[in-house]
């Protein structure tokens, strides 16, 4: 006869398992998932938010792009940085039908990104919309870009707030449901916001980098070297400041950031000019319209 002891462990693993079945399903569907092992069992796409995403804090996002070869990892090494992380996610971005396109041309971003997570045995995906936003006269003619960054509550309030402020006009709202590009993926939908469809989708798989030592001359650095499902690869060092931070602050961390990239290309000999993001790359490819548009708005850089 089991020990009341051995009872209690048992049902209390029954009560675990049984939230995990309530949050996710165990309805399995079967998913070609990029860079990564064919026909792999994943939970029935659910979209959570998680506690960090429902932050109200605005972050400001440093960033400036360089191109990679086969020789960027240990160039990274030999400067004390290291894998930290390995993560696959899907972007979504959103703005109103074409060619009635209004935020991405004001140089704010709407996101939706998925993350591909793993509970307990098993590959689900937890969501989150995201809002970036560029900040006037703060952007470099080096490729050095600063962008307020919201997630979760705070991005979906901000979105809602933006659109409330446009006129949409019965056009529109009829191109609203056109998404054959996208008819056989599961749009992400946002209450309030259904004037929004999606002019780009980009799975990336990202590596991520760190310094391993508080004492590096670059600590506080994060390196991501990104592959999206195009083949396109590029890194990109990025720093995060919280809202407040000052001016001075922003600079400080643009210098550094100079700093690192110009050392990472020279000795990669990769070149010093700024690539293109994966959104550019898509843009360029798939809507050139949105993509001349981005560049005679001034929030994208014409190609060198």
């Amino acid at each position: 006869m089991p020990s009341i002891r051995s009872s209690s462990f048992h049902m209390m693993i029954l009560l675990i398992a049984s939230s995990y079945y309530l949050r996710f399903p165990a309805a399995f569907t079967t998913r070609k998932v990029f860079n990564g092992p064919r026909n792999t069992p994943v939970f029935q796409r659910r979209r959570i938010m998680s506690a960090s995403a429902e932050s109200n804090n605005v972050e400001i996002e440093i960033e400036k792009k360089f191109s990679v070869n086969d020789q960027t990892s240990a160039i990274l090494k030999s400067y004390g940085f290291d894998v930290v992380a390995q993560r696959e996610f899907v972007d979504w971005y959103f703005d109103l039908p074409a060619p009635q396109w209004k935020f991405c041309l004001d140089d704010c971003w709407f996101r939706y990104r998925e993350l591909k997570v793993k509970v307990l045995n098993n590959w689900g995906w937890r969501g989150a919309w995201q809002v970036k936003r560029g900040r006037k006269g703060t952007q470099d003619t080096d490729g050095i870009t600063t962008y307020e960054e919201l997630q979760g509550k705070a991005a979906k309030e901000l979105i809602l707030d933006l659109l409330s402020e446009v006129t949409v006009n019965e056009s529109i709202e009829d191109n609203c449901t056109s998404n054959s590009q996208y008819s056989t993926h599961d749009i992400p939908h946002l209450e309030g916001g259904e004037q929004l469809v999606p002019f780009a989708r980009i799975e990336t798989f990202r590596t991520c980098w760190e310094a391993t030592t508080s004492a590096n001359e670059f600590s506080g650095l994060k390196v991501d070297i990104d592959k999206a499902d195009s083949g396109y690869m590029v890194g990109e060092v990025e720093a995060l400041c919280d809202g407040v931070s000052s001016q001075e602050d922003v600079e400080n961390q643009k210098e550094k950031i100079r700093k690192f990239v110009n050392l990472i290309t020279r000795e990669s000999r990769v070149g010093a000019e700024t690539p293109s993001g994966k959104l550019e790359f898509v843009l360029m490819k798939d809507n050139p319209e949105l993509y001349m548009k981005c560049i005679k708005a001034g929030v994208i850089n014409e190609p060198n």
